[in-house]
């Protein structure tokens, strides 16, 4: 269960970084790390820790509620298929 949220987790950053158009690059300068570092912590083979995760949901311009609720979203219309 608790893998099946990091998964989401990854997913929505993803999918939000996408809809305001930064690449991976913007973000890992902003966090001042490697994109290819950046780009681990998307796909899931690095770890996202909570103090990275509250840096990239500052760098996106989202509140952690209205994020914990897009994942929940996502993962809930995900297992519908």
């Amino acid at each position: 269960m608790i893998q099946n949220m990091e998964i989401w987790v990854q997913k929505t950053i993803r999918t939000i970084r996408l809809e305001k158009n930064y690449t991976q690059e913007y973000i890992a300068t902003k966090l001042n790390i490697s994109q290819s570092y950046y780009g681990r912590i998307e796909n899931g083979k690095a770890d996202l820790n909570i103090d990275t995760l509250y840096k990239i949901l500052t760098i996106l311009d989202t509140d952690y509620i209205d994020f914990f609720m897009q994942v929940k979203s996502n993962e809930k219309n995900r297992s519908k298929y």
